[in-house]
């Protein structure tokens, strides 16, 4: 015979079906609780043991369903109360929009119920946790290896698209508490030293554009900072190698300096090796260039961190930390009595900073005259 159902009932019965989301901890597994009252079309309630269909869909009609199970009822008066799921709806189903189909004794209902968002997500607020397991053969959206406990999956391909994920943070943090504060921030805590195991703490990249950007606000610091040594395979476009270092001279340095080397030192905390510089005089080897005094934040000997060295304006006097360029492109202070244009090869020796024949021997080949500043661009090459 056929049934109908009282749609006043379903919507009750949906907002059951959501609430039952929000049960349990860890990894949720959506359970679907379904109540209603069945009629004959003479508006008889029905009784007895009956098949209940449950269906979800990602589309509003046609195509195949994502996840199908058939439940025995009892039937009371036309009243029943029905559930699904618990264990066997895989959650990633709700990461596109989800139809329900019900089906009793084999006659659809129809329309199909568009499921919306669930008091459960509202359980997403600061601080909530994202537990999974998830193998790194996850597969979304034509995209392999996805498999992480939260993937951001923007499908704007306009040149107005968006991000992935945004994070902002406003903390103020100084000193030692930097290390547990970033927008972003990165663990990789499997693996074994002894074997070289492990995950990478992050990975970026990009079919078609630059991989990474990176930027400091004010110009004040630097725009990266690693702690350790790094590795690139590809050119540096625009680069400088520079190292630190610290004025061991008694005149003042400031940026376009030559400098020359005269010793080193362990650096106090760390152990590592530190150059010591003056101003280049007739008689030195010139071994870099001054591009900027540095400040040099604080060391945490509890945590064994260094909050590292920023730029600031100003001369870098005696005992300053101070960066180095050693090759590439930096604009240099050469002296005016040396008469350099663009295009001859500097070196230094007995009588000082002079021009030589060709690039054997020299430190750096100008690039362009000087500016009103009297800086002139110079190629190092070490």
């Amino acid at each position: 015979m056929p049934i109908h159902v009282k749609r006043h009932l379903m919507v009750f019965a949906s907002i059951v079906l959501l609430l039952i989301l929000t049960a349990g901890c860890g990894y949720n597994y959506p359970t679907f609780s379904h109540q209603g009252r069945l009629l004959t079309s003479t508006g008889r309630p029905v009784n007895g043991n009956h098949t209940i269909t449950y269906k979800l869909y990602h589309k509003a009609t046609g195509g195949s369903p994502v996840y199908t199970v058939s439940k025995t009822v009892h039937i009371s008066n036309g009243y029943f109360d029905s559930s699904f799921g618990a264990t066997d709806v895989d959650p990633k189903i709700f990461a596109e929009n989800t139809w329900l189909e019900i089906s009793v004794d084999g006659e659809t209902l129809s329309p199909r119920q568009f499921l919306r968002a669930a008091p459960y997500a509202a359980s997403l607020i600061s601080g909530a946790a994202i537990v999974g397991s998830e193998p790194i053969t996850y597969t979304y959206s034509g995209q392999k290896n996805l498999g992480s406990s939260l993937i951001a999956f923007n499908n704007d391909s306009t040149e107005k698209g968006g991000s992935g994920v945004t994070a902002v943070i406003k903390s103020a943090t100084k000193g030692v508490d930097r290390l547990d504060v970033a927008a972003v921030k990165g663990l990789a805590l499997g693996g074994s030293a002894s074997d070289h195991s492990g995950p990478y703490a992050a990975i970026f990249r990009s079919e078609h554009w630059r991989g990474i950007y990176s930027e400091h606000g004010d110009g004040s610091s630097l725009s990266a900072w690693f702690d350790g040594d790094i590795h690139v395979t590809g050119n540096c476009n625009g680069c400088a190698l520079a190292m630190t270092a610290r004025n061991a001279g008694d005149d003042a340095l400031t940026p376009g300096d030559l400098v020359a080397a005269v010793g080193v030192e362990m650096d106090e905390d760390y152990g590592f090796p530190m150059m010591l510089v003056r101003k280049a005089a007739p008689g030195d080897k010139v071994v870099g260039v001054v591009s900027t005094a540095l400040t040099r934040e604080a060391y945490h000997p509890d945590t064994l961190a260094q909050e590292g060295y920023d730029a600031r304006p100003g001369p870098a006097n005696t005992g300053d930390f101070l960066e180095i360029a050693m090759e590439g492109l930096v604009q240099a202070r050469l002296p005016q009595n040396v008469g350099a244009r663009m295009g001859d090869f500097i070196a230094s020796g007995e009588a000082g900073v002079r021009i030589a024949a060709d690039a054997s021997g020299s430190f750096g080949q100008v690039m362009s005259e000087p500016d009103e500043n009297g800086l002139t661009w110079l190629l190092l090459n070490r």
